[in-house]
C-alpha cells in the first residue's frame, strides 16, 4: 500500500458485495429471506451486479478479494455465475467467493468454466447446508462435485439441536479435508445447553467463536480501512454490520478522485455478532488459525510433511479408547503424510493402546519421553540399568526393551522406606525418575520428546516450518514449542490451550492442513 492510497478506497484489498437481490428458492422457518421467496423481478439486481463488475474491471487500487454476500440465493441465477467468472479473469482479482445454498446446477457451472479451467483456482464457495430444505446426500454430491474439481469450498450450518443427528451425518458424509463451521443459532428461546455446545463444538471445533462473537474494537479493525463492505447502490461501509455510511465507489470513480474513506466515525457497534464482522478483527485468533482464508472462512492450509502425536488423552478418550472418528481420520492422514507418535508410554504399552491395526499406521516414533527412537527402519535406544538389589519380591518390575536394551523400566514398590531407598540409589545414576506413590519410572537422563522429535525431523530431512506436533498437557508444551504448528486437542490443559497455536481435536486436521509425503 501505498503512502498515496493510505486511508482510501484504493486501499482496500477485501470487498464484500450485496446486490439488490431479496429473495430465495428456499423457504426455510429460521431465515428472513425463506419469507421472500416469492418470484420477484431481478432486472435492479442484475443491473447493479453490472455495474459493479465495471468498476472493478477499472480498478486502479491494491489487488482484490471479492465476496458476494447476497440477502437470499445468487448462484441459481446465470447472470451472477457469469459474472464470478467475468471477475475472477480480471488480473487485479486475486479472488472471489459466494454465499450459496448450493442449489444451482454445479456440473452446469463446471462445464462453464471448463474453457477457462484456470479460473477454478480463483473461485470459492461458502456454501450453507439446510436440513428443512435439501437432504445430507444431495448437498455433499453438489459440493464434492465443486471441491473434486479444484474450487475451494467450506460448509456450515445453523447450530439448531433439534437437527445435532443430521448435522452429525454431513459431518460424516463430508470429505475430511473440507472445513464444516457451525453457526450459533440466534433467536433461540433458551440457551444451548451444555451438551448442545459440547456437541456442535466436536463438529466445529471454532464453533466457540461464533457462540460468544466479539467486541466491537474500532481500533484493530479491518473495517473501512483494508477491507470494506458495499451495497447495490455502491455505498460503503466499513462492514455488513456497520450502519455509517463512509463512501460510495460510484462516485469515486465518477469524480476520478483517489476517494477518502470517512473513517473518523466508527461504526457504533458493540459487538460484532456475525463472523464476517469479527473476521475483520486484526487481533483475533481466527487468522492464526485460518490464515489468509479467515476472509473466505476457507483454512489457509500449510504444508505439512510429517505429525507428532502424543497418545494418552491426545488420540485416546477418558476411557483410554481411540474414538472411531479419530480412527478413520488417522487412516485417512496416513495415505498422504508420515504419522510418528511422540508419547511417555512404551512402544509396547502404545502399540496396545492403540490396538495393531491402528500402530501399524505409524512410521514410528519418540517412545519412553525418547527413550527408544524408531524411525524408517532405524532405532536410537538410551539404555537404563535395573539396580542390582531390587527384586521381584520386594517390587513389581515392569522392564521395556528392545533388541536386548531395556530403555525404560517401572517399579510399584509399597513399602515407603524401600521407596526412598530405591529413590536414594537412583539419584546418583543417569536416570530421570518419575515418581508417584506407589509407582516409580525410570528412563535415561537424555531421554525426552523435544529432543526425540528433533533427531527424527533431523535425520529425516523434515523441515520444522512443515512439522505438526499434537499434544494434550503441559507437558507436551516443550516439544510443541519446537514447531510453528503446535496443536492443543479440545481437551487439553488450559496452559496448553492458551499456548499452542491451534486448538484442534484429531479428527479435524485435514480441514486445516495440507499433508504431502
Amino acid at each position: 500500500m501505498t503512502m498515496e492510497n493510505e486511508g482510501s478506497l484504493l486501499s482496500v484489498r477485501r470487498i464484500y458485495y450485496r446486490g439488490k437481490l431479496n429473495s430465495c428458492n428456499y423457504t426455510c422457518s429460521y431465515c428472513p429471506f425463506g419469507k421472500k421467496s416469492h418470484p420477484t423481478s431481478t432486472t435492479q439486481d442484475k443491473q447493479a451486479w453490472n455495474r459493479f463488475i465495471t468498476a472493478i474491471e477499472q480498478w486502479k487500487g491494491e489487488s482484490l478479494q471479492l465476496f458476494i454476500i447476497p440477502y437470499g440465493e445468487a448462484l441459481i441465477h446465470r447472470y451472477y455465475r457469469e459474472g464470478i467468472m467475468q471477475l475472477a479473469a480480471l488480473p487485479q482479482v486475486a479472488g472471489i467467493s459466494c454465499q450459496t445454498n448450493l442449489s444451482f446446477p454445479a456440473d452446469e457451472w463446471l462445464d462453464e468454466l471448463r474453457a477457462t479451467p484456470a479460473l477454478r483456482g480463483k473461485i470459492k464457495i461458502w456454501a450453507s447446508f439446510h436440513p428443512e430444505m435439501t437432504s445430507v446426500e444431495k448437498f455433499v454430491r453438489q459440493l464434492h462435485t465443486l471441491h473434486n474439481a479444484a474450487i475451494q469450498v467450506c460448509a456450515g450450518a445453523v447450530g439448531n439441536p433439534s437437527v445435532k443427528n443430521t448435522l452429525a451425518d454431513l459431518r460424516d458424509a463430508l470429505m475430511p479435508d473440507i472445513y464444516l463451521f457451525i453457526n450459533a443459532m440466534q433467536g433461540l428461546k433458551s440457551p444451548l445447553s451444555d451438551e448442545d455446545i459440547r456437541f456442535f463444538t466436536q463438529l466445529d471445533n471454532l464453533f466457540k467463536y461464533d457462540l460468544r462473537n466479539a467486541p466491537a474494537q474500532w481500533e484493530n479493525c479491518s473495517g473501512g480501512r483494508s477491507a470494506c463492505f458495499i451495497d447495490w447502490k455502491g455505498d460503503i461501509f466499513a462492514c455488513p454490520r456497520s450502519k455509517v455510511k463512509i463512501g460510495n465507489l460510484y462516485q469515486s470513480q465518477k469524480t476520478g478522485q483517489n476517494q477518502k474513506l470517512d473513517t473518523s466515525l466508527p461504526c457504533q457497534r458493540k459487538v460484532c455478532d456475525c463472523y464476517i464482522a469479527f473476521s475483520n478483527l486484526t487481533n483475533h485468533p481466527l487468522h492464526d488459525i485460518l490464515g489468509k482464508g479467515t476472509f473466505w472462512r476457507i483454512p489457509d492450509k500449510s504444508l505439512i510433511t510429517a505429525v507428532f502425536f502424543d497418545v494418552d488423552g491426545t488420540l485416546t478418550d477418558v476411557q483410554g479408547k481411540v474414538p472411531e472418528s479419530y480412527a478413520n481420520t488417522l487412516r485417512y492422514m496416513a495415505q498422504s503424510v508420515p504419522l510418528y507418535l511422540a508419547t511417555s508410554l512404551s512402544m509396547e504399552q502404545a502399540r496396545r493402546k492403540l490396538g495393531k491395526t491402528l500402530f501399524s499406521l505409524f512410521k514410528g516414533g519418540a517412545f519412553a519421553d525418547g527413550g527408544l527412537l524408531l524411525y524408517d527402519g532405524q532405532n536410537r535406544c538410551l539404555p537404563v540399568e535395573l539396580l542390582p538389589d531390587v527384586n521381584g519380591e520386594s517390587a513389581k518390575i515392569t522392564a521395556y526393551s528392545y533388541e536386548g536394551q531395556v530403555y525404560k523400566y517401572s517399579m510399584l514398590v509399597y513399602e515407603k522406606e524401600q521407596r526412598e531407598n530405591i529413590l536414594s540409589q537412583l539419584k546418583a545414576k543417569p536416570y530421570q525418575v518419575f515418581y508417584k506413590p506407589p509407582l516409580i519410572t525410570v528412563v535415561h537422563k537424555e531421554a525426552g520428546k523435544k529432543k526425540g522429535v528433533l533427531h527424527i525431523c533431523k535425520v529425516l530431512a523434515f523441515p520444522l516450518e512443515q512439522v505438526l506436533i499434537v499434544g494434550n498437557s503441559q507437558k507436551d508444551w516443550e516439544m510443541m514449542s519446537a514447531v510453528p504448528h503446535s496443536c492443543a486437542v479440545m481437551n487439553s490443559e488450559p496452559f496448553l490451550k492458551e499456548h499452542a497455536r491451534y486448538t484442534l481435536n484429531p479428527d479435524r486436521l485435514p480441514a486445516f492442513f495440507r499433508f504431502r509425503k
